[in-house]
């Protein structure tokens, strides 16, 4: 029972200072709490064991590690949130979601029958390369070439829209060049 009023004393000695120390890294009160009450509670564990020599230190290096993370996190929330409100904001309106889809369904009509069933195979039926191969009796090898070809062609057939939101549907799908 000893260990524990030592640590108990020791937790009210310590408390303000450790917390002051976390809100030196983070601005928000409660999550200092948060932190600050984490650490005593994972070093007691260590303490009840023997197994922490300089308590104080470790605490102290247990707060900067835990405040760092906290950080970390936040920046990659903030990163998250920031992408997706661009996202947002730059989202297309259904109108030119199905105008999209009509031309990528255009400009697959214009592909060789065989391409064309390999990627609609692939993209539509989310077959593997392996399982389209078997089907077709073609190698994967073949495949890919297949699917490399036809969106090599619809990316270059795919013109950003101008001002008079024409397309170019213009497709070439021979593969000389």
């Amino acid at each position: 029972m000893r260990e524990l009023t030592d640590f108990e004393h020791f937790f009210k000695e310590n408390y303000s200072k450790f917390y002051y120390f976390a809100l030196r890294y983070i601005d928000d009160r409660e999550v200092c709490r948060d932190i600050v009450s984490d650490a005593f509670e994972y070093a007691w564990k260590f303490y009840k064991n023997n197994e922490i020599e300089n308590l104080k230190n470790y605490i102290y290096s247990f707060l900067r590690n835990e405040c760092i993370d906290y950080i970390r996190h936040q920046v990659v929330h903030q990163k998250y949130a920031e992408f997706y409100i661009n996202m947002m904001s730059e989202e297309e309106l259904p109108e030119e979601v199905d105008e999209r889809v009509a031309l990528i369904r255009k400009l697959m009509d214009q592909l060789t029958p065989k391409t064309r069933l390999i990627l609609e195979e692939c993209y539509i039926n989310k077959k593997k390369y392996k399982e389209v191969a078997a089907d077709l009796e073609i190698s994967e090898s073949a495949v890919k070439k297949h699917i490399v070809q036809a969106l090599k062609n619809i990316r270059e057939n795919i013109v950003k829209r101008d001002d008079s939101r024409v397309y170019n549907l213009d497709i070439n799908t021979s593969t000389d060049k």
